[in-house]
């Protein structure tokens, strides 16, 4: 490309230069500025840089001169400050969902909004390589794909599979496609969930979005039992444990005081308290599940079920259970 149709790129490559080699202690020279420019086979001399200057900062981009001899220029309002960037690699790093090759190509992107001195600094703190992590790349273009039917109102396609006892992947349903009205998608337990509406089964059920496999858009509009708003991802959130569904039951419990908080952060604050001998006890709604007996169990005597008493007989046969299993 002749250098005369480059200069057409000196606007945005004067920008990337600031972006990557300044920070708050660190700028560069009108000299280092020109020579950079130069390496992209841009011409410039300093009076049009003081001008690209100024019109960047016109835009939103404030470059302001370090108190150096010579002086030198940095800038100053990033997109994101350091703390904001080390907050987004540690949300990298830990997501499950999100395979080690795509989590180790983000913070590198990440790393060139901090400036070259610091850039650095978020390289040390990346651990990916021992973290568990999703094997399904496809997870970020699934989960844009259920985005896109959302908005568009679609019903989606997909095949789900599990793992069996060999670490190998088999479809539920001998490969047979779910065809389902996708309602939300919602981050628990550090992986993505997808709660959608399935007409075949007549409920509404969860799918870890990291073992959907060939999801497709389809011409059919979503279910109107997940359109204008009746679904509260809010809401269904608090109900079900580890997004395992089942029948939902309103369930009065009874807890020891020191509980309270662990209760507020579960079920918020809307929540009635009722004092009692034992601490206090409370009412909710929630999916009876394997995941939700076992929460119970793991409060033990601080904890127990009020009512109904089908629930009450539940629990109890369940742990009747365990016990018989490490009697034998």
């Amino acid at each position: 490309m002749p250098r005369s149709e480059r200069q057409k790129q000196k606007l945005f490559r004067l920008l990337e230069i600031f972006m990557a080699d300044t920070d708050e202690e660190n700028g560069l020279s009108m000299r280092e500025i020109i020579s950079r420019l130069d390496s992209y086979g841009i011409s410039a001399e300093r009076k049009s840089i003081y001008d690209d200057i100024l019109t960047l900062g016109e835009i939103g981009f404030d470059i302001t001169t370090l108190p150096t001899k010579p002086p030198k220029y940095t800038l100053i309002n990033r997109p994101f400050d350091f703390a904001e960037l080390k907050m987004l690699v540690d949300a990298v790093e830990t997501s499950r969902f999100i395979t080690r090759d795509r989590s180790r190509l983000l913070i590198e992107k990440l790393r060139r909004f901090a400036g070259k001195s610091r850039s650095g600094e978020l390289r040390r703190l990346v651990y990916v390589e021992d973290r568990v992590k999703t094997e399904n790349d496809l997870s970020v273009e699934n989960i844009d794909l259920i985005h896109r039917a959302i908005n568009e109102n679609r019903v989606i396609s997909f095949k789900y599979f599990d793992y069996t006892g060999e670490k190998k992947r088999v479809f539920r349903h001998d490969g047979k496609k779910y065809y389902v009205s996708p309602a939300s998608l919602l981050f628990s337990d550090e992986n993505y969930y997808l709660m959608a509406y399935d007409p075949e089964a007549g409920a509404t059920k969860n799918f870890r979005v990291d073992k959907m496999a060939e999801i497709c858009i389809e011409d059919e509009k979503r279910d109107s039992a997940v359109v204008g708003g009746r679904f509260n991802p809010a809401e269904y959130s608090k109900k079900v444990f580890g997004m395992y569904g089942g029948k939902e039951e309103l369930v009065t419990i009874e807890c020891r005081e020191r509980l309270a908080g662990v209760m507020i952060d579960r079920f918020g604050k809307d929540v009635s308290f009722f004092k009692t001998p034992f601490g206090f006890r409370m009412s909710v709604r929630v999916m009876l599940s394997p995941n939700f007996y076992g929460w119970l169990l793991g409060f033990g005597d601080e904890l127990r079920v009020l009512s109904p008493e089908s629930v009450k007989e539940s629990f109890i046969s369940r742990l009747e259970n365990v016990m018989r299993l490490y009697k034998e």
